[in-house]
């Protein structure tokens, strides 16, 4: 009977502990960066420069003497990182996509001296399933004649 009571203790106890320690284990709620959504994203983008280049918000320019560059588009606000999010890239106007770990989904494409080109863009969020607005950078490139 004592190795009965023993054995139902024992069970007992771990059941008890696998509870406890499933309700740690949870994820709690989103922090930081993380608990921003789709709405805190911002389109932008830079123009590709002999220069270390960072993303713009809404707008880049940039002037050089090579007749064509490129634009490099990308969101801002969110952390691509985790798969969270889902970019989309409107009107099929990239040359190339890809993902890079300084700037997480971009878009690329080509732009000439004295041309203005705008790229539209919109996020979704897994979490929440709620889409961003559609967000719109604008990249200026100018000659150094």
């Amino acid at each position: 009977m004592r190795r009965l009571l023993a054995g139902v203790t024992a069970v007992a106890a771990m059941s008890l502990s696998s509870v406890a320690w499933a309700e740690e284990s949870r994820p709690s709620e989103p922090e930081g960066i993380q608990s921003l959504g789709a709405g805190d994203a911002v389109a932008a983008c830079y123009v590709d420069t002999f220069a270390w280049d960072v993303l713009s918000a809404g707008s880049c320019f940039a002037m050089g003497s090579p007749y064509t560059t490129q634009v490099v588009f990308g969101v801002q606000g969110i952390d691509q990182s985790g798969g969270r999010y889902v970019v989309q890239y409107l009107d099929g106007t990239c040359e190339s996509t890809g993902y890079t770990l300084d700037e997480g989904n971009i878009c690329l494409r080509t732009i000439s001296r004295y041309q203005t080109l705008s790229q539209r863009v919109q996020v979704y969020d897994t979490w929440t399933a709620q889409w961003s607005g559609i967000l719109t950078a604008y990249a200026s490139y100018e000659g150094l004649d």
